[in-house]
């Protein structure tokens, strides 16, 4: 019997900077420098993904999500034509900040592989000449988004509560 997964995700018109950037940045940026491998991939919400290796030697998956994937359109290309001149075990810096998320996803036998992907918020390369670039911009912050996180875990409680109430929760005797 299958069960079904609730589609919580707001539709992309509902989608601002600000709730973008809240759901995917809830920790502080950090500088990761990472070496881009030609392989590509797209999540379900049409991130762009790509492989890369950060020091010291931890394969990542870099995660250039919502509206930052047009920024990173020039990146996609530098590296996937590295990728053809060179072959797919190219690799080229970046210097990524972002955050990191830990994820799990099981293998042939069913078990959980724990693997890590870099939420790209900001990125820096070198161009042909030598000259920096940047991309991508800082993540979008309420004036006081401690105190929307501490709202919002208080209306999720509520509403456990609320459904308690209605009967959806029997305690034993």
């Amino acid at each position: 019997m299958e069960q079904e997964v609730a589609n919580r995700r707001r539709p992309r018109s509902e989608v601002t900077p600000q709730i973008e950037d809240g759901g995917l940045f809830k920790h502080e940026l950090q500088d990761v420098s990472v070496d881009l491998n030609p392989v590509f991939g797209n999540n379900s919400r049409g991130d762009l993904l790509i492989k890369g290796i950060a020091r010291p030697d931890k394969e990542v998956e870099v995660v250039f999500p919502g509206r930052r994937l047009t920024d990173a359109a020039d990146l996609y290309e530098r590296v996937k034509q590295l990728g053809l001149a060179r072959g797919p075990r190219a690799r080229f810096q970046v210097n990524i900040r972002g955050n990191w998320r830990l994820r799990f996803a099981p293998d042939e036998s069913g078990w959980g592989v724990k693997s890590y992907q870099l939420l790209a918020a900001q990125w820096a390369y070198f161009d042909d000449e030598g000259e920096p670039i940047l991309c991508g911009c800082p993540p979008v912050r309420s004036p006081n988004h401690i105190m929307d996180r501490a709202r919002a875990a208080r209306a999720v409680q509520l509403a456990q509560a609320k459904a308690m109430a209605e009967g959806g929760y029997q305690q034993q005797a």
